[in-house]
């Protein structure tokens, strides 16, 4: 009889059979909490999203997930990996409204497989001229006036003859990463024009530092792309560890405002606590009472909170690839090109943790709260 009574109180106060009118309420106090969880999950998904987003382009615009001097022999390379010869080299762009300083890679015909052009973003047009084709980044193009069918001259430093020569080029493709250190400045061409020493670019589905370790062996020097982009992985690695630390709090905070949300409801009811503790219920049955009360309350918020987040994201991320990060300069620092990553374990060991945090505090405070709230309603 006695848990058929707490079932119906925890029934009751959780908002069965009540008006409307209490249970928007009962909830407009749990939209913090709702709020947290909102922003917890869509800072995940974007965090998540933008580091994928950033690894592939080191990988597939910033060299290849490795770098080698020599071509690597076909047995030392798994049967996914793919080999791309290239070339580098320095030159002037110039539209005849204004010029622009890049770095020109010289790459063959198959250098845009299907994977990299769907990281890239390529648009590509068919060359109907005797020109050799260029493909540059839509910052560049915005920046020199150009688009997909024009013509573009650039001085080219020719190592072969050490000293520029002029190449009129047909633009023939433009690619978007939003990754400003990349797009600002990088163009791709024929080997005809660039006509530098070869190097080998390498994409690999596997570990890019377990290949190194391959190649070297082989007497082949070759560096990851995590190597040659060292600082921009530092900076990942903070951005992941201060999300870490940032989790760690917001548990803290949620376990915090579920104390306040249960401390809350207990001084609401505590005519009706203290009627419940005088039918014969002890403070533990009370204090198990409004934590089970509490905890329904936060763990709505959290779910909806986080499903929220995650849609939010899914939306927010596609328009994000549309900003124009040339004429935002904060965004130039940052992929804005980038497909969603939803890290599902990840947002669901964070919502277990602030689940676990607000129900332990909630076991600590509330016992002595529902004692407290009897001593107030026997004399109010």
């Amino acid at each position: 009889m006695r848990t058929r009574d707490l079932a119906l109180y925890i029934s009751r106060k959780s908002g069965r059979g009540q008006a409307l009118s209490w249970r928007v309420r009962a909830m407009l106090s749990t939209l913090l909490l709702l709020f947290i969880s909102f922003a917890l999950a869509f800072s995940i998904v974007l965090i998540e999203s933008m580091a994928k987003g950033l690894d592939d382009v080191l990988q597939l615009l910033g060299g290849g997930s490795v770098i080698a001097y020599d071509r690597p022999d076909d047995g030392l390379l798994g049967s996914d990996d793919h080999v791309f010869r290239f070339q580098t080299t320095s030159a002037l762009a110039s539209s005849g409204t204004d010029s622009a300083l890049v770095t020109l890679r010289g790459v063959d015909d198959d250098y845009f497989f299907p994977r990299r052009s769907r990281a890239l973003d390529l648009e590509t047009i068919d060359n109907p001229t005797s020109l050799e084709g260029v493909t540059i980044s839509r910052m560049l193009a915005e920046h020199l006036a150009v688009d997909a069918g024009d013509r573009i001259a650039m001085m080219v430093y020719d190592a072969s003859i050490g000293r520029v020569r002029p190449v009129l080029l047909f633009i023939e493709g433009i690619y978007s990463t939003g990754y400003g250190e990349y797009d600002e400045v990088l163009a791709f061409t024929s080997t005809d024009v660039v006509r530098g020493v070869d190097f080998w670019e390498l994409v690999t589905q596997g570990d890019p530092d377990e290949l190194v370790r391959k190649l070297r062996s082989s007497a082949i020097e070759a560096y990851s792309y995590r190597e040659m982009n060292r600082s921009v992985y530092e900076n990942i690695s903070v951005s992941v560890t201060s999300l870490d630390v940032i989790v760690a709090l917001i548990a803290l905070l949620a376990g915090f405002f579920a104390v306040s949300l249960g401390a809350e409801y207990v001084e609401r009811d505590r005519r009706d606590i203290a009627l419940m503790m005088l039918c014969g219920h002890g403070d533990a049955d009370m204090a198990h009472c409004y934590v089970a009360i509490t905890m329904r309350r936060v763990l709505a918020a959290l779910v909806c909170g986080m499903l929220i987040g995650i849609g939010a994201a899914c939306v927010f991320i596609p328009l994000l690839s549309r900003l124009d990060a040339w004429s935002i300069p904060a965004l130039q620092s940052y992929v804005t090109n980038m497909d969603v990553h939803v890290p599902v374990t990840t947002i669901v060991l964070v919502g277990a943790a602030l689940a676990l945090s607000a129900y332990v505090s909630l076991r600590i405070s509330l016992h002595r709260g529902v004692g407290v709230s009897l001593y107030r309603a026997l004399v109010s």
